[in-house]
């Protein structure tokens, strides 16, 4: 990705978030602290997109996921498809690409020849571990905050408060079942991402030979 592609992606969904400030700014709504927030990690995933070396489409597909959640301004939170919810959606996407991206990551880190008996071959199945564990990290990060806001923030609208896409507003029980609905979706998420990545991109690029 080059710097015009970066910038564009950056100004185009910043544009985005400005807009959400001011429709939520307007319908005094929370989200306005989750369209801030997607704000200061667009920013700071801008900042290090370089020494990344992220690819245009993992910068796109970060923001999409990102924008995904932010949609939560329009009340997408309370949708439902018969047994999956929109929330269940945003955990499954957003793990799949978690996944994808740390598995090109790692991948262009490591730099190895792709030879048949490479350490990328004889350890795919550590590899992918790896980054199983690593997106489920990102998840529990995520089920730690909506805790936090559990506990602290009570009711409302956005990450940080009780309401659309929580099992329950109030309830102790529902709170769990919703953390482990995520975490779930986070797990199923992470396999797909891998397992796309793996068959549909590693095992046809040629950037890991030198």
């Amino acid at each position: 990705m080059n710097k015009k592609e970066r910038w564009s992606i950056y100004i185009i969904f910043m544009c985005i978030y400005v807009f959400l400030i001011i429709f939520n700014i307007v319908n005094k709504s929370q989200w306005l602290i989750d369209n801030m927030a997607a704000i200061a990690l667009l920013t700071f995933v801008f900042l290090i997109c370089e020494w990344f070396k992220m690819e245009k489409l993992e910068f796109l597909l970060f923001n999409c996921v990102l924008l995904m959640h932010n949609l939560g301004s329009f009340g997408f939170y309370e949708l439902n498809f018969n047994i999956v919810a929109y929330d269940d959606i945003v955990h499954l996407i957003a793990s799949i690409i978690a996944a994808y991206i740390i598995f090109n990551f790692i991948l262009r880190k490591i730099r190895i020849k792709r030879i048949k008996n490479s350490i990328i071959e004889e350890n795919k199945i550590i590899l992918m571990f790896l980054v199983i564990a690593s997106v489920a990290m990102f998840g529990v990060i995520v089920e730690l905050i909506e805790y936090v806001g559990f506990m602290y923030f009570g009711p409302g609208e956005g990450i940080l408060f009780v309401g659309s896409g929580d099992s329950a507003m109030e309830s102790v029980t529902g709170q769990y079942l919703d953390t482990m609905r995520d975490i779930i979706m986070n797990t199923i998420g992470s396999f797909i991402g891998g397992i796309i990545f793996y068959y549909k991109v590693y095992k046809k690029k040629p950037w890991l030979r030198y």
